[in-house]
């Protein structure tokens, strides 16, 4: 329980001097979260594109 409650404190230190407000941090978030997507689309894309070109040559 005290180390939840010293957690929870450390991170309101740390936002409240970051000067960021909840807006910026939501959008700091969102911006990773499109990051991971655009990321994990380009790796099956990139995935897809091998696999049909090793079946290709199977054939």
């Amino acid at each position: 329980m005290k180390l939840m409650i010293l957690l929870a404190g450390a991170l309101i230190f740390t936002v409240s001097i970051s000067g960021c407000t909840t807006r910026d941090w939501i959008q700091a978030v969102g911006g990773a979260a499109q990051a991971r997507d655009d990321y994990a689309k380009k790796s099956r894309i990139e995935r897809l594109k091998k696999a049909n070109a090793a079946s290709s040559r199977v054939k």
